[in-house]
């Protein structure tokens, strides 16, 4: 601890308006080890703690605050003299992995108090935003060990989370086999935002035009909203998420239920084979939370909406490729959300191969028009405005049925191996805001995706009940 702290030294980190676009939320996963060997010595707590530390030392920015510095001028300043300690915390717990196991890792059989942090980017009881959170549950009997990761979206997206969790099982393995000399070997991470700019080029292609409205559109809320600090920000949004009661699901889609769909709408989708998996699913859960809301209010469709009434759906993607930044070590946010109305009256029909093709039809300029030129203008947009940060939450926040899609597919979250093997099972917590769509690697990394959904509780009832999805995807919990 004490060389973790010497090591720390003042610094400032300007965050981009990429990562303000993005920094109300926390990225939290739990990532759970089963001790197969029954070894006393399982993932022993101080290595883990120590590991940790010694990973942080390539991390600086975990030790630092957010700041502002006027509206949506955001920055992270370290303090050597004072700095943000990492929340880590250790606990045992009477709760036996097989337990778990047994129940196939439903949120219901988890020990109490997994999560120290909430969803939503907040101070914690301190009055402090901490940028990195840590709870180690040893189960009972040393049977396993549950490992939760919080860390806020003002710092980074989901591929750097999954980096941090790959270099802490790294130097982990490291410092197990004695080699602790290595670590000071590993490439170093930047987290100078400046790397955004640099591969953009002059060419510019326009923003779609509800993504510019929604980013460029006044409101005296979403000023105020901007104005406040990330702590107010922050305590409202999670007491929205509290009002919410939002209810999660997992579900597995196979490979077979996805070749299966695709050859239902090969009839009407000519190039079918062209079309990614992500693709199909945006289409598919955007149908099925309509129509679920939809039967949830009692209406048949069309019925009681106002003519050409649409859906507002933010469809969020990741775009180091776009950037050249596939192979460096960027510890930031990488990602460009892209707004779309689909016809409500097209997403509320029933689900057959003909509606499903109208809303890949609808979605497929906003997917295939990304490119590096609009990346650029995005960029520009945003950097203009420094509020504009807070206008799609305050707009989606006040919407039920509005919904957020993040298009890739979370990083292979069980690659985090700490020298006993892939974790047997990671996973989002399950408080969340409500008609999130989030897609992850599936247990089986050779087959199929995971999809993590929520809804309101009375819209989630529907959806568990919709005939075309279920047949479609399964239930894990």
């Amino acid at each position: 601890m004490d060389e973790y702290i010497k090591s720390i030294e003042s610094q400032t980190i300007p965050l981009s308006v990429i990562d303000t676009q993005g920094s109300f939320s926390n990225i939290p996963f739990v990532f759970m080890y089963e001790n197969k060997e029954e070894s006393s010595n399982f993932m022993p707590s101080h290595l883990l703690r120590d590991s940790f530390f010694k990973t942080m030392q390539q991390l600086p920015i975990f030790a630092g605050r957010i700041v502002t510095r006027g509206i949506g001028n955001v920055s992270i300043v370290v303090d050597g003299d004072n700095i943000n300690m990492p929340d880590y915390s250790e606990d045992s717990s009477d709760v036996p992995f097989s337990r778990l196991k047994a129940a196939g890792y439903k949120w219901s059989s988890w020990p109490e108090g997994v999560a120290t942090a909430g969803p939503m980017t907040k101070a914690d009881k301190n009055g402090e935003i901490k940028l990195i959170n840590v709870h180690v549950i040893r189960l009972l009997k040393n049977s396993g060990v549950m490992i939760y990761l919080s860390i806020p979206h003002y710092v980074l997206d989901g591929e750097s989370h999954m980096e941090i969790m790959r270099r802490w099982c790294q130097v982990y393995r490291l410092m197990a086999s004695g080699d602790s000399g290595a670590i000071n070997g590993l490439p170093q991470y930047t987290f100078d935002r400046a790397i955004l700019q640099q591969n953009l080029p002059d060419e510019r292609q326009p923003v779609d035009e509800i993504t510019h409205q929604t980013f460029t559109e006044y409101s005296y809320l979403s000023e105020w909203f901007a104005w406040i600090s990330p702590e107010w920000r922050g305590y409202i949004l999670s007491k929205i998420i509290e009002w919410q009661q939002a209810e999660a699901h997992l579900f597995h889609v196979s490979n077979a239920s996805l070749e299966s769909l695709r050859e239902i709408l090969r009839e009407h989708v000519p190039d079918i084979d062209k079309i990614s998996n992500n693709e199909i699913l945006l289409s598919l859960t955007s149908k099925t939370l309509a129509q679920s809301q939809m039967a949830s209010e009692g209406r048949s469709p069309s019925a009681a909406t106002a003519k050409d009434s649409t859906l507002p759906v933010a469809v969020i993607f990741e775009v180091r490729k776009y950037l050249q930044l596939m192979n460096q070590e960027y510890i930031g946010n990488v990602l460009i959300p892209k707004i779309t109305l689909p016809s409500l009256d097209d997403l509320e029909m029933p689900t057959t191969a003909e509606s499903l093709s109208r809303i890949m039809s609808t979605f497929k300029n906003t997917i295939h028009s990304l490119s590096t030129p609009q990346i650029g203008s995005h960029i520009e947009m945003v950097s203009s405005r420094p509020s504009c940060f807070t206008r799609p939450i305050t707009k989606f926040s006040r919407s039920k049925t509005a919904m957020s899609f993040v298009y890739d597919i979370m990083p292979d979250m069980y690659k985090a191996d700490f020298g006993n093997g892939r974790p047997e099972w990671v996973s989002p917590i399950q408080p969340f805001r409500a008609n999130a769509v989030l897609l992850l690697t599936s247990h089986d990394p050779t087959d199929g995706v995971d999809v993590f959904m929520t809804a309101y509780p009375r819209v989630m009832k529907e959806i568990l009940n919709n005939e075309f999805w279920t047949n479609f995807a399964k239930v894990i919990y």
